[in-house]
């Protein structure tokens, strides 16, 4: 096996010092807001909620589990993902310890005023496991905050292409979906888990359960960023390897 000469190994060391800027850089810029410029016209309208064509409840199976989905409205909603929290996390015991295959990904997602005030560049926003918790330290993104427009979104479907979609989507990213504000739990058992029927509620029961019929990503953010991330860190491990064993 050939080992590199000193002129080689000079190189992978640039090359390696590049792929760790690259990748310090993708960590700080890759989930920075969108500009004010950049978020599209529909995020600035309210979610849509009516109660027609409401569907029967109905059964689906994911994962090998059947489960009951009892639709209460249909829904509709613009807005921009502050958080997420992805229901399969190997640190989510509570989803496994239910047998919960049919909820995919949770948002926290702000429309409306809180896009237009620009209080959220000023606070700090995280999921758990069920809940969406925001915090501000400046007084005045408090004072600007609508707990009105911002909601957390537990998302359900069995449908692959769906389940794909959903799960991409990330901080900062630009999101639309509809289907039915529903209630589900496993065939033939009386726990069933609820959903919030309004915006203007807060609390531990106040998460939209949506049982997903279309979503999309209508932009997404940082795509250069996201982009360089794996990259940078494939630069970095081939770097290593060369340096370690050559």
């Amino acid at each position: 096996m050939k080992s590199l000469s000193s002129s080689e190994r000079e190189l992978v060391k640039v090359v390696l010092l590049a792929g760790l800027v690259t990748l310090f850089l993708c960590l700080i810029f890759r989930n920075r807001w969108p500009e004010k410029d950049d978020l599209l016209p529909e995020l600035f309208q309210e979610p849509v909620q009516e109660k027609k064509d409401i569907p029967a409840p109905f059964e689906v199976v994911a994962k090998g589990y059947r489960y009951t989905v009892y639709p209460l409205f249909n829904y509709e909603l613009w807005g921009m993902v502050v958080s997420s929290h992805n229901a399969d996390s190997f640190l989510d015991v509570a989803h496994k310890l239910w047998k919960d295959e049919l909820n995919i990904k949770d948002f926290c997602v702000l429309w409306g005023r809180n896009l237009e005030t620009d209080a959220f560049r000023q606070m700090k926003f995280w999921n758990r496991d069920f809940t969406c918790y925001y915090s501000w330290s400046q007084p005045e993104a408090g004072e600007l905050f609508s707990a009105s427009h911002i909601s957390n979104n537990h998302l359900i479907t069995e449908n692959p292409v769906l389940r794909r979609v959903i799960k991409s989507a990330k901080r900062g990213d630009q999101i639309h979906f509809q289907g039915w504000l529903s209630a589900y739990g496993h065939t033939g058992s009386t726990a069933v888990r609820g959903t919030s029927v309004t915006r203007h509620d807060v609390g531990g029961h106040a998460c939209e359960t949506v049982y997903v019929t279309e979503f999309e990503i209508l932009k997404r953010a940082n795509t250069g960023w996201r982009t360089a991330l794996p990259v940078s860190l494939a630069l970095i491990s081939g770097c290593l390897a060369l340096l370690l064993f050559f």
